[in-house]
């Protein structure tokens, strides 16, 4: 065996425990019942890891997303028939996706200050003056094309199945924009945080830049695999372009050095997913 080789073995032996907690994470994605308990087994390991003096980063890179995961397993309560809720701002997606980022981001918090890191350092800051006025200008752009764009997949179909069922949106309502940024900002907020900032960053020490974008790309491509679907056929083809979306998210959080235009991007895609879950006729 070549000194390279038994280097390559050596190299790929210390990162097994890492791939391994990546794929415990991309299970619970997949398996939705077995979020709570990977979140759980986590939650113990990271203060043993942290006792015991282990390397806790890779720990801590994945926790914030199988917080997610988890309470997304619970399942999203519906919103009122027929639109009604459409317009509330408490509507209860909006309320959903409000708890479900204030619960990722109590984790996120708690790793920051145990880990005496900082936001920033995961991306969560104004990036510089250009970023700022594209990130604008996409959530003002984006936003009505995305708005578009769902009501035209209610009619989409392959092979003469729909991919979401057939449906239509109720846009009669102007201030049903209200709660669906609460939906869409959550969203976006926990998610980037989540997959970019932590998952991205933290995993760095283990698996170097790029094979910690790829990771955090390939759960969060795992992660878009619900039960939204009412065909099948659209599942893989949405899991695959969501691990692009997140890979290629993952390289200009890095080059701008800031979530300030993914979360843009991503609030403004999120939008129309609101109307879907409470504004949908049909």
């Amino acid at each position: 065996m070549t000194a390279a080789a038994g280097w390559s073995r050596r190299r790929w032996t210390a990162h097994l425990p890492t791939i391994s907690l990546v794929a415990a994470v991309g299970v619970a994605a997949l398996v939705r019942p077995a979020a709570p308990i990977v979140l759980f087994a986590l939650l113990l390991a990271y203060p043993l890891a942290r006792w015991r003096r282990l390397a806790s980063s890779s720990l801590a890179a994945v926790l914030p997303a199988a917080t997610i995961l988890a309470w997304r397993s619970i399942g999203q309560p519906a919103a009122a028939p027929d639109g009604l809720d459409c317009a509330n701002i408490l509507s209860t997606p909006a309320m959903w996706r409000l708890l479900e980022a204030l619960a990722g981001l109590f984790v996120l918090l708690s790793l920051v200050i145990d880990r005496r890191a900082s936001l920033a350092g995961l991306g969560f800051h104004r990036g510089s003056r250009r970023v700022r006025a594209l990130a604008l200008v996409v959530l003002l752009v984006l936003g009505p094309i995305a708005i578009y764009a769902g009501t035209v997949v209610g009619q989409a179909s392959i092979a003469g199945v729909s991919l979401f069922g057939v449906y239509q949106l109720d846009f009669s309502q102007p201030l049903a924009l209200l709660p669906a940024l609460i939906f869409a900002g959550s969203n976006a907020l926990a998610e980037e945080l989540a997959y970019r900032g932590a998952m991205r960053t933290w995993l760095v020490p283990a698996l170097g830049v790029t094979g910690a974008n790829a990771a955090q790309a390939i759960v969060f491509g795992l992660a878009h695999t619900g039960e939204d679907f009412t065909s099948a056929a659209a599942v893989i083809p949405t899991m695959l372009a969501m691990m692009v979306v997140g890979f290629v998210g993952g390289v200009i959080a890095r080059r701008t050095g800031s979530l300030t235009l993914l979360l843009a991007i991503h609030a403004a895609a999120d939008i129309p997913i609101y109307f879907y879950w409470a504004c949908r006729l049909g």
